[in-house]
């Protein structure tokens, strides 16, 4: 009489090639949902930078902060944010933070937005005539990061992001 069933080495073989097939879906599963992550925070930036703009609109400057940071260790920061969210209430109803919203400090590319208008005015100017927005992609989007970028009214030129490295500056440029 002939054994039914599974050897121990097809068996083995099996659950190898199950172990493969998860291993390859979660991997694509993971950059399925950073590409998403991405795809937020730029719809995040360009909500902020609408709501700047319209506060810019209404008041003939944007909101003086110093640093500000939605997640920073620091509570100088997240105060600032809290000002931030409230000065573009009107505009914006809830100021979106980053998906994964961690972050150590302001400006460290660390997955946390981060916003600045303040000093760098030109001779004369007494009101913030242009921001910065600082933020990191998880994937390398070369059309941004190569054009990001923003110059002060007294012409210095901050770009956080190098090209490569995922963190993206954007704002508006004193004109």
């Amino acid at each position: 009489m002939k054994n039914k069933g599974f050897t121990l080495i097809e068996l083995l073989v099996v659950i190898a090639i199950i172990g493969l097939l998860s291993t390859v879906i979660m991997t694509s599963l993971n950059q399925a949902r950073s590409k998403g992550r991405d795809g937020r925070r730029l719809q995040d930036i360009r909500a902020i930078q609408q709501a700047l703009e319209m506060y810019y609109d209404d008041k003939g400057y944007y909101p003086y902060s110093g640093w500000a940071d939605a997640d920073s260790t620091s509570s100088t920061y997240r105060n600032r944010w809290n000002t931030l969210a409230n000065n573009l209430k009107p505009y914006l109803k809830v100021l979106p933070q980053d998906p994964f919203n961690r972050s150590t400090s302001s400006v460290t590319g660390d997955y946390s937005y981060s916003y600045y208008s303040a000093g760098y005015r030109s001779s004369g100017q007494t009101n913030q005539q242009w921001y910065m927005i600082v933020f990191r992609l998880e994937n390398s989007n070369k059309n941004i990061e190569d054009v990001d970028g923003v110059t002060a009214c007294n012409g210095r030129y901050f770009h956080y992001g190098s090209g490569s490295n995922g963190i993206v500056t954007v704002g508006g440029n004193c004109i």
